[in-house]
């Protein structure tokens, strides 16, 4: 059969290859096997092999013997297949040779006088379940079947890890053990159950018609690494402090979702409605599943300070008179401060008692500042007066000046008062000055010198200002008799004074004529009353009045009119 070596090669790694990703199947649930006393002798030779196929895949199987080839077929996972003999009623050689597709795989001993077929011993992915003789009747499996040991389970699966996903439960395969007897196979679990998180053993019992047990163990580990999602939580919190210096925060706790368990167990570094003190805390929420994977949201709360600090005893305004130098010294007891938060209160003062102060009016200024830079203020002022006048010195005398030219044109001039204070003068001022020009009259000029507290002297003298009585060439006799002498009042110089007015009355006190801005020209009296008419020969008293700014000065006399 030189066939079968030349194939020999191929066959071993198709057998290798499949084996390795197959592996084998799960044991048969009997192998037919009589017992002991339903066996018969074998005289003709062997006619039929029942074979069991233990892959997990279907296979094309030739199986031949010297002479023929009995069995053509595919053959599917876990089944028995018949090969019966062709030349004569038995096969023709010692053995038998099975071939997957084109490749030799296994050959199978065979003889009539010592067959010794064994449910415990595998050719290939092959094992025999029955055979029977020519002469009728069917032979014994080997040593009782192996039935008086327990059986022997191989390719048991080492333990299996997996990680959870999405839905948690997982469905976890695997190939699963053979067994090395004609044996029932039970198993708690089979190949694709769906495995929550943790650790299930999973375990296969063989049994044999002997009632002999095997067991084969592992474990099936799901593993859960998905850690809980934070669905909604709090933002960070910031709060005003409260007269304790602290605030009590409340908030809305964080939700967490997990794949496996519907409410993780969610704990907290602090609770909704605890007292926080100043500054800012974390809040740390903690979500664990159960297969102790932790989520955590970690927001803050800040607590701030707003109170400035409280000032008692704030001194009232301290009111002094100078005592030397123009100054007073000032004392009051400092104001107390104190603030809602511990810590130190830092407190800067603009003066301190037993300081200096200048005349006037200085405000004092406290200022305090807590820890959070709220300010506080406590103000007050130190008033120092002065209460001595200013000495004035070299005050004018009155002054009296007569002049014969138009009203409000005099000028006149003195020497300047002088003043002095203790302190500072602060002003002196004059209602003229040297040199200033006066009417008519008589005129006050004043100086006032002020010091820097208010306090005032005054010193004040007249300027007399006077015509002289020539300035005006009055005329007392009128004749108007129309010779052209002496027909018109000509009053000499009282152009030269336009803001004037004459009134001339009779011996009764009745005006018979009043004129302004009298001129000589067009104001000019002609000897007629108010009608226009000559006014009878006799003697009549006039008035002429001069106005210089707020002075009048005034002219008074006589005439006598002739006609």
């Amino acid at each position: 059969m030189n066939w079968r070596y030349l194939n020999l090669l191929s066959g071993l790694l198709i057998f290798v290859c499949v084996f390795l990703t197959y592996g084998l199947s799960y044991g048969q649930s009997g192998c037919g096997c009589p017992l002991p006393g339903q066996c018969s002798p074998c005289n003709g030779g062997i006619s039929k092999l029942t074979l069991a196929y233990h892959g997990v895949i279907p296979l094309t199987v030739r199986v031949y013997d010297n002479s023929s080839m009995p069995f053509i077929g595919v053959v599917q996972p876990g089944t028995n297949f018949d090969v019966i003999a062709e030349s004569g009623g038995k096969f023709s050689g010692t053995d038998v040779y099975i071939w997957i597709g084109g490749s030799f795989h296994h050959n199978i001993p065979i003889t009539c006088g010592g067959l010794s077929f064994d449910p415990t011993t595998n050719y290939g992915w092959f094992t025999i379940v029955s055979a029977e003789s020519k002469d009728g009747g069917t032979l014994c499996c080997s040593t009782n079947n192996g039935a008086n040991n327990p059986p022997t389970i191989f390719g048991c699966p080492t333990d299996i890890q997996v990680v959870a996903g999405s839905t948690c439960s997982m469905p976890v395969s695997w190939i699963e053990p053979q067994t090395d007897q004609c044996a029932i196979f039970t198993s708690t679990h089979s190949p694709g159950t769906v495995f929550s998180p943790g650790t299930v053993t999973v375990t296969y019992t063989a049994t044999n018609s002997n009632n002999k047990s095997s067991t084969c163990s592992f474990n099936v580990t799901v593993i859960d690494t998905t850690k809980p999602v934070l669905v909604s939580g709090p933002a960070p919190i910031t709060l005003n402090a409260d007269a304790s210096c602290m605030a009590v925060a409340t908030w809305t706790a964080p939700t967490f979702s997990d794949n496996c368990t519907s409410t993780p167990l969610i704990t907290s570094t602090r609770v909704s409605g605890s007292s926080f003190i100043l500054g800012k805390t974390d809040v740390t929420y903690t979500a664990k599943d159960v297969a102790g994977n932790t989520t955590q949201y970690t927001f803050s709360v800040t607590v701030k300070d707003v109170i400035p600090p409280t000032v008692t005893n704030c001194p009232a305004d301290v009111v002094l008179t100078v005592t030397g130098n123009c100054k007073a010294k000032a004392s009051w007891t400092p104001p107390t401060f104190t603030d809602a938060c511990p810590g130190m209160v830092n407190v800067t003062p603009s003066h301190n008692p037993g300081m200096d102060f200048p005349v006037g009016t200085t405000e004092v200024t406290y200022t305090a500042v807590d820890l959070a830079s709220n300010v506080t203020q406590c103000k007050f002022n130190v008033v120092v007066k002065d209460q001595v006048k200013p000495v004035m010195s070299g005050c004018p005398q009155d002054i009296t000046v007569t002049t014969s030219a138009p009203p409000g044109a005099v000028a006149v001039d003195w020497s300047l008062p002088t003043a002095t204070d203790e302190c500072a003068l602060a002003s002196l001022v004059g209602s003229h000055e040297p040199g200033a020009t006066f009417p008519i009259g008589t005129t006050t000029v004043t100086y006032t010198a002020t010091d820097i507290s208010g306090n005032t002297s005054v010193c004040s003298f007249n300027v007399t200002v006077g015509w002289e009585n020539a300035s005006l060439d009055i005329v007392q006799l009128l004749t108007p008799d129309g010779n052209t002498v002496n027909d018109e009042w000509v009053i000499g110089n009282i152009e030269k004074y336009e803001n004037n007015k004459v009134i001339i009355v009779d011996r009764w006190g009745n005006v018979i004529y009043s004129a302004t801005r009298y001129d000589n020209e067009r104001n000019i009296w002609k000897g007629e009353n108010g009608s226009g008419h000559l006014v009878p020969t006799g003697t009549y008293f006039y008035t002429i009045s001069i106005h210089s700014g707020p002075s009048v000065f005034e002219k008074k006399g006589f005439i006598e009119v002739v006609r």
